[in-house]
């Protein structure tokens, strides 16, 4: 059952049953007040009766008719007059014995219910001074009148549930109304379909319920192009590697056969698995991280010890080179909030490239200064550089600059995946930062890489 139906269900019987509740209330309020006037009336009549002569109740009193049926009533009351015991007046329809019995004419008497003439009547008894005055109602024209004031109170009432009920459709109808075109649409949704959702005059209670839904649908959209961006990006750059090795395996397996077996062709398999395995783990690292996921692990980081860690692990491979490498750090330790793994991430890359691309021989600097409003860390290097034009082009996925030729001969070709530069840009706009590319002071290629204030705080010593 629908949420509607079931609320107009519920609401429209509350409403009947309380309606119901009320006139039964009203009802019984009604019989007992009445039970109060129409026994005040027959005191009133007894008294009227009891005040005057005998021969004025003779010619005064009213000749009251009863029929044999219980319900036909012409007249409301029937009286009996009694002096030292005997009747000395009545009404028409009154029984010539006492209407209650074994009672002294001097006896004050009060309220009694008897049954006589078929009927069972409220009865009224006044004695005093050697008279007692007997006034008798029927209940049954007590309930019938009580009935009777019901019926004129209920009727309004009862004309008037349809009309509240019409209400109450109208009014939640219109009230649910966006919550039926949110289940529409969301009904109507294709699998592939995560647009975001939109309802006009959204109320407040579904208000986070549809944000909620948006921001969820846009991390599933985000999902959803990580993973074909992925995979677009590993089927782009293993497709080379993996040719290559088909070729060297083949021409390994051919020099196998003829026994003409070379190192070299084992040490050029080496370096092509070597390649993909540098270039499947930078395809990693780059989807590794996402907005939906990194606030979560961001905590103090300390840039210092990030950078020398980076530096011890990668001396190998600057001593291979005859590489000499320097760290210039601020004059107080800075503390940034990021993701440890991240950071170093992104500060090995801008090594690796710099001890790949500067050549033998070269000077690698790192350096972290304090600014008024953030930190830059910036790494230089006194190799070739690049030039202006391929400057803003250093951080699309797969692009690699050209190399000089004058420092570089032709057939030395420096491999790579074209993604690094690309991956330090993905961590840097995690962490709210800003990373470009300049000419360094020192001839080569400078990144700085820049923290807001607003991503950082200073390292309490």
């Amino acid at each position: 059952m629908s949420i509607q139906r079931q609320l107009l269900l519920l609401i429209i019987s509350a409403v009947t049953l309380a309606t119901f509740f009320a006139a039964l209330h009203g009802y019984q309020d009604s019989s007992k007040q009445l039970d109060n006037v129409f026994d005040q009336e027959l005191v009133s009549i007894a008294e009227f009766i009891a005040s005057n002569s005998s021969d004025e109740l003779s010619n005064a009193s009213p000749a009251i008719e009863t029929s044999n049926h219980k319900g036909a009533i012409v007249n409301h009351f029937v009286f009996q007059v009694f002096h030292q015991g005997q009747l000395i007046n009545k009404s028409n329809n009154a029984p010539n014995e006492p209407i209650v019995a074994d009672q002294q004419d001097n006896v004050a008497g009060g309220f009694s219910e008897q049954t006589f003439n078929d009927l069972r009547w409220r009865v009224y008894s006044l004695g005093g001074n050697g008279k007692r005055v007997l006034v008798a109602q029927p209940i049954e024209y007590r309930i019938l009148s009580a009935e009777s004031i019901l019926f004129v109170t209920i009727k309004p009432i009862v004309f008037t549930i349809p009309i509240i009920a019409f209400l109450i459709f109208y009014i939640i109808n219109k009230s649910l109304k966006p919550l039926v075109e949110l289940s529409q649409q969301l009904k109507l949704k294709s699998s592939d379909d995560l647009t975001q959702l939109h309802v006009d005059n959204l109320p407040q209670e579904l208000t986070p319920v549809v944000t909620r839904l948006n921001s969820l649908l846009v991390k599933l959209d985000n999902a959803f192009d990580r993973e074909r961006q992925l995979t677009a990006n590993a089927a782009h750059e293993l497709r080379t590697p993996i040719s290559v090795l088909a070729i060297t395996s083949h021409n390994i397996l051919q020099d196998f056969n003829q026994q003409v077996l070379e190192q070299s062709s084992l040490e050029e398999l080496q370096s092509n698995v070597e390649r993909m395995a540098h270039v499947i783990e930078q395809i990693i690292a780059l989807y590794r991280y996402s907005s939906d996921n990194f606030k979560d692990t961001v905590k103090p980081v300390e840039l210092d010890e990030v950078l020398k860690e980076v530096i011890s692990n990668n001396y190998e491979a600057l001593a291979n080179k005859g590489q000499n490498i320097s760290l210039l750090p601020s004059s107080k330790p800075q503390v940034i909030l990021g993701e440890t793994f991240a950071l170093y991430t992104l500060f090995e890359n801008l090594l690796k490239n710099a001890i790949k691309y500067s050549g033998n021989n070269s000077e690698i600097q790192f350096q972290i200064t304090e600014q008024a409003n953030g930190v830059n860390v910036s790494i230089e290097d006194n190799g070739v550089g690049v030039s202006d034009a391929e400057l803003d082009k250093l951080f699309q996925p797969f692009y690699r600059a050209g190399l000089a030729k004058s420092k570089y001969k032709q057939s030395q070709v420096i491999k790579g995946s074209g993604l690094g530069l690309s991956i330090v840009k993905h961590i840097t706009d995690l962490h709210h930062g800003e990373i470009n590319c300049y000419h360094s002071a020192l001839g080569g290629l400078g990144v700085k890489v820049y923290f807001p204030m607003n991503r950082f705080a200073k390292h309490e010593a």
